[in-house]
C-alpha cells in the first residue's frame, strides 16, 4: 500500500458512538493523520490515528446465535448514525460509502441539510482531495499524495474508489459530471482496463475487481502501453505478488482475488489453472488467519506475518476488521458458523463497544463494518439490512441456501 491508514455491537440498551476511519497500507497501521471532523450525534471526531490501549482478554464466552446477531446489528445501526459531512476528505467519504453502501448521505455543515453522497459526487460536488481526471481512455481518480492532495485525504491506491463503488454494483450508466462534461461510470472502467499492466509494478488488487465486474473474466485486449493482455495475466500477476507486504497486510489482494473467483464460478467456470491456484491460496491464508488468532478471538495485529496481540485499539480493529471482511466473503457457509469465526465476530463487536466515544480511522471503521454486513447477510438474512445489504459474489453453495 502506498499510504498508511486514514482513515462498531453490543447488547441492546448500550449506546455506541463511532468515528470515520480509513484503510491501511503496507506494514503496521499508524503514522500521522489528517484531522478531519465529522458529526456523530454532534460529537467531534477525526480521521487521524488515535492509539487507545485496551485490556487483552481471553476468548469471549460463546454467544447464542440471537445474541451475536443483536451485537452485529447494534454495531451496524450505530454506524448508520455517524454522519459524514461535505467537508470530510474524499478518503473518508468513499470509505463511508464502501462501509454502508450508496444510500449514505453527506451533511452540509452550514445548513445541516443532507444529500446522497454518491449523487453529490457524481453530480460534480466538491470534496476535499477528490479529483477526477479526463484521460484519452476515459476517467481516472487522482491518487495521493499529489500537489494539494496529501495522504489520508485523497484516494490512496490505484483504482480504489472505482473498485469500492463496483462492490456495491454502481450502475455502468451512472452519469458523472467532470469539469462540466458528462461521463458515465464506464469511463472509469475503460481507463482502468487500458492502464492495467503486468510489467510496471502496479497495484492491481482493485483493477481485477473492476474489470471482472463490468467486462468479464474471459477477455483479451491491448492496453495503453501497447501490451497485449488476457484477464488471467492480471490474476497471475496478483497471485505471484506478495501478500504479507501488500495493502492492509494483504487482505485487499486476497479479497480481490476471491471476489473475481466467485464471479467466475457463478458463470460456470471450471476450478482449474489460475482459478485453482486462487482457491489454494485462499485456503492457505484462511488456515493461517485461524492459526494466528488471539485468545480473545481477534486476529493477529501483525496480519499474516506472524503472531500479534498488541493493545493498540486502532491496530486491533484494523487488522481484525480487514481479515474478517475477507473471511466473510471467502469462507464456506458452514465455516462461518464455526466457533473460531463467531469468536472473531464477537471480538470485533466488542471493539466497537470499546470505541463508542473515541476517535477511529475511516478505513479501519468502515472496512470492519463492511465485514459485519457481509457476515450478517450470509449467516442470517441480508434483507434485514435494507439498503445496506451488501452485493457480493458469494460462493456458489450460497445459491441453494438463499432464502426465498
Amino acid at each position: 500500500m502506498m499510504q498508511n491508514p486514514k482513515m462498531l455491537g453490543l447488547l441492546v440498551g448500550l449506546s455506541m458512538v463511532f468515528i470515520c476511519a480509513s484503510c491501511a497500507p503496507v506494514g503496521p497501521v499508524g503514522g500521522p493523520g489528517e484531522k478531519d471532523s465529522t458529526n456523530v450525534e454532534n460529537a467531534p471526531a477525526n480521521n487521524g490515528p488515535e492509539a487507545r490501549p485496551i485490556p487483552l482478554a481471553i476468548a469471549p464466552a460463546a454467544q447464542p446465535p440471537d445474541r451475536l446477531r443483536e451485537r452485529i446489528m447494534m454495531a451496524i445501526d450505530q454506524t448508520r448514525q455517524r454522519q459524514l459531512r461535505m467537508d470530510n476528505g474524499f478518503w473518508t467519504v468513499f470509505h463511508g460509502i464502501l462501509g454502508l453502501g450508496p444510500s449514505v448521505t453527506l451533511q452540509d455543515p452550514l445548513t445541516n441539510e443532507r444529500v446522497n453522497a454518491l449523487d453529490y459526487i457524481s453530480q460534480g460536488g466538491r470534496i476535499r482531495g477528490m479529483r477526477f481526471l479526463q484521460t484519452k481512455d476515459g476517467l481516472d481518480v487522482l491518487t495521493a499524495p499529489a500537489p494539494d492532495v496529501p495522504l489520508f485525504v485523497g484516494q490512496g491506491h490505484q483504482d480504489q474508489f472505482v473498485a469500492e463503488m463496483a462492490q456495491w454494483h454502481c450502475p455502468p450508466e451512472r452519469k458523472f459530471i467532470v469539469d462540466g462534461k458528462e461521463y458515465t461510470f464506464m469511463d472509469f472502467v475503460r481507463h482502468t482496463q487500458a492502464r492495467a499492466r503486468v510489467t510496471a509494478d502496479q497495484e492491481l488488487s482493485w483493477a481485477i475487481i473492476i474489470i471482472a465486474q463490468y467486462l468479464g473474466t474471459d477477455l483479451s485486449w491491448t492496453n495503453s502501453a501497447g501490451e497485449k493482455l488476457k484477464y488471467e495475466d492480471l490474476l497471475r500477476y496478483e497471485l505471484n505478488a506478495p501478500v504479507e507486504t501488500a495493502a492492509c497486510g494483504g487482505t485487499h489482494r486476497l479479497f480481490g482475488l476471491d471476489w473475481v473467483y466467485y464471479q467466475y464460478l457463478h458463470k460456470g467456470g471450471a476450478n482449474v489453472g489460475v482459478w485453482k491456484d486462487i482457491a489454494d491460496k485462499t485456503t492457505k491464508y484462511q488456515q493461517l488467519a485461524r492459526k494466528l488468532q488471539n485468545p480473545d478471538g481477534s486476529f493477529s495485529t501483525d496480519f499474516f506475518r506472524g503472531p500479534g496481540n498488541a493493545p493498540d485499539m486502532q491496530l486491533r480493529m484494523n487488522t481484525t476488521g480487514h481479515i474478517l471482511e475477507w473471511l466473510a466473503l471467502s469462507l464456506p457457509n458452514q465455516e462461518l458458523k464455526a466457533p473460531w469465526v463467531e469468536q472473531a465476530v464477537s471480538a470485533l463487536t466488542q471493539m466497537f463497544m470499546d470505541i463508542r466515544s473515541s476517535e477511529m480511522e475511516s478505513g479501519t471503521l468502515y472496512h470492519a463494518v463492511h465485514g459485519l454486513l457481509i457476515y450478517y447477510a450470509r449467516v442470517y438474512d441480508g434483507r434485514d439490512l435494507g439498503p445496506q445489504e451488501p452485493h457480493v459474489p458469494l460462493p456458489p453453495e450460497t445459491r441453494s441456501a438463499k432464502k426465498p
